[in-house]
């Protein structure tokens, strides 16, 4: 397979690089399309936006973001580009149980584990070493960062981040655009647009209690 790496200015985007290798697939392009950021060492050769041809276009492309608004912002640019459909990366070392689902635009990084009847949404990011708990349900552009665990059940609104190590009980909801930071331990519900820290999870001053 042929694929597109679109917006690389981030150093996450030498992941998608060793993915697509374990995978055997052939990188036609690694795509710069800001000029903000640096892409990563490990990339074969940057192309810039501006000089993406018919035969790329025609092409699925990734977005290797972790940040979920810049993913979707720089989705949204390729779309308006020409490209026609998104991709779904899976890292052939994550374990992925066969009832599981994931939306075009999603990418499962090395060693995660999604476990039965997970759904994710589109372009949801599930960084490596991740654990995501039976019948979990990523909204679209959800992004859980690496060794994040949930329970069984929890639901992750759009837009949200998992931050490195958090963990989720089960059952619980993360609301549209909350952040859980690096190694919380959340124990209830987090309201859209909170930023939560610590174990147990509080949310920070001024912003929507947890």
């Amino acid at each position: 397979m042929r694929i597109v790496l679109y917006g690389v200015s981030s150093p996450y985007a030498a992941d998608a690089v060793e993915t697509a290798a374990r995978l055997g697939w052939e990188l036609a392009a690694c795509v710069r399309n800001v000029p903000e950021g640096e892409p990563p060492p490990e990339l074969p050769s940057v192309l810039d936006a501006e000089r993406l041809g018919a035969e790329l276009l025609a092409l699925p492309f990734l977005v290797p973001l972790m940040k979920p608004a810049a993913r979707l912002a720089a989705s949204e640019d390729a779309l308006a580009r020409g490209f026609a459909a998104a991709a779904t990366m899976l890292d052939p070392t994550a374990t992925i149980a066969s009832s599981a689902s994931l939306a075009p635009g999603s990418y499962v990084n090395a060693r995660a584990i999604l476990a039965a009847g997970v759904v994710a949404g589109e372009g949801c990011a599930i960084n490596r070493g991740a654990s995501i708990g039976h019948h979990t349900v990523l909204e679209d552009w959800a992004s859980v960062g690496p060794g994040a665990l949930t329970g069984g059940g929890c639901r992750l609104g759009r837009g949200c981040f998992l931050g490195v190590g958090a963990v989720i009980a089960p059952e619980l909801a993360v609301g549209e655009g909350a952040i859980v930071g690096a190694g919380a331990v959340v124990i209830r519900d987090v309201p859209a647009g909170a930023t939560v820290v610590g174990n147990p999870a509080r949310a920070i001053a001024g912003r929507p209690s947890a």
